[in-house]
């Protein structure tokens, strides 16, 4: 069920951007004109490309992408420092099995969003077919990035320019993934897939590696940093009891490895998302994130016994073992706001009966939150609302009304951070 390309497209495109403290001006039809920023959130469009739409619902537009010969696009795998620039993958020969067995060949691209202009990066020494953006430093010229190697037996970390001239291993030959950079820029958190999922982090040398957690017949992932780097959260699923892995427990652990807690029971958080219609199929790993004052996770919550439109065939191969079965789904899910030092939850989205309310995107300045919500054998629809659940509005349904997911981040050319939540819909509390 765990899909590489869709925890790199979950780690990168979720965030909303706020606000404008500068107005600069761009040349327009030989005319100044000035840029006026509104929140805009980005998502993922089912029929392929990267998608924009203003807050309140209004101007949804699409990237315009040359075709060349790559048949898809994701984007937003990274902003840059000045905000005008972010990190977009292409991918040549793009399917599940050529992702899963390594032969999928994909691009790094550098998208100005006023200009419209591409620059492929990594033209130099690229050191494998599969490449993908994890992070982009403060300095705008650095990244990390997953490396597959041999065939996909391996995905490797390393730093690297964004010429892809200097290329340092951070890793041993393992697959790591899920990686996450905290905010001082001083270490980094991932998953190994091939120790079992564990979650570990690692200084900026690749040295001093902590073992965070890990346990027979658990899968762990998704690790990220709380705002003061001094937690991380990561979902805990029982492949003993969870084989197909769609659902999973929070938790949360000290990044050098000396505390660990679960902090929910029965495998209530969805993990393994699958849904949509007969023929269009979606769906991704749906992990957590933090407030920004690091109080609260999202929570997806599961209702007890709930399953969704999905039949698990192990038998049909790695990644294609979900299979449609409407008939399968009973019960929902909604999104929680979870407090995981007191076990205190406050709900978001309400209860409906076959409606699948999941991967919650909170904004920088706590003020509001989008997310997926889908029905039995229904399309990804983006909805958004306060942080308290009220003020639901419909968003959008994606190009051609086929779905749309992965909401949140947003690439306004400048922007304000509000590094608190509205203190009269959630009650904030210390916390060491």
């Amino acid at each position: 069920m765990i899909n590489p390309i869709s925890i790199v497209t979950y780690i990168l495109i979720i965030i909303l951007l706020t606000g404008s403290h500068s107005t600069p001006e761009l040349k327009q039809n030989s005319k100044q004109v000035k840029w006026i920023s509104k929140r805009v959130i980005t998502f993922t469009p089912i029929a392929g490309g990267v998608g924009f739409i203003n807050e309140d619902g209004t101007s949804e537009r699409y990237l315009q992408l040359p075709e060349k010969k790559d048949r898809r696009w994701s984007g937003l795998d990274a902003i840059f420092p000045d905000k005008r620039n972010c990190i977009l993958t292409s991918y040549e020969n793009y399917s599940i099995t050529a992702n899963v067995t390594g032969k999928m060949y994909n691009r790094l691209w550098k998208y100005n969003l006023s200009a419209g202009e591409l620059t492929e990066l990594i033209t130099n020494g690229r050191p494998a077919d599969q490449i993908f953006c994890a992070a982009l430093l403060s300095d705008g010229k650095h990244m990390l990035c997953s490396v597959s190697a041999e065939n996909h037996k391996f995905q490797l970390l390393y730093l690297t320019d964004l010429d892809g001239k200097e290329w340092k291993l951070l890793s041993g030959q393992e697959f790591i993934y899920g990686i996450q950079l905290n905010h001082h820029s001083t270490r980094i958190a991932f998953h190994i897939a091939s120790e079992g999922y564990t979650i570990n982090s690692t200084d900026m040398e690749g040295k001093d590696r902590k073992h965070v957690t890990g346990k027979e017949g658990h899968l762990f992932f998704g690790p990220e940093w709380s705002p003061d780097d001094k937690w991380l959260a990561y979902l805990d699923c029982d492949t003993r009891k969870e084989p197909s892995h769609h659902y999973a427990d929070l938790c949360i652990g000290r990044p050098d490895g000396s505390e660990h807690r679960v902090v929910t029971n029965g495998q209530s958080q969805y993990f393994g998302t699958a849904y949509g219609t007969k023929d269009h199929r979606c769906g991704g790993s749906n992990t957590t994130s933090w407030s920004p004052d690091g109080i609260y996770l999202v929570y997806s919550k599961l209702s007890p016994g709930a399953h969704h439109d999905a039949a698990y065939k192990p038998e049909l191969g790695n990644h294609l073992e979900n299979t449609f079965s409407p008939e399968s789904a009973k019960g929902g899910c909604v999104i929680e706001w979870l407090d995981p030092f007191s076990g205190h939850e406050i709900p978001v989205t309400h209860y409906l009966d076959g409606k699948w309310d999941f991967r919650g995107v909170v904004s920088p300045d706590g003020k509001k939150l989008t997310y997926t919500s889908a029905k039995v054998a229904g399309r990804g629809e983006i909805f958004i609302c306060n942080i308290d659940g009220t003020g639901n509005m419909f968003l959008t349904a994606g190009k051609d009304g086929l779905g749309a997911d992965f909401p949140g981040g947003s690439m306004l050319l400048y922007w304000k951070i509000v590094s608190w939540l509205n203190k009269k819909s959630l009650p904030t509390k210390g916390r060491q």
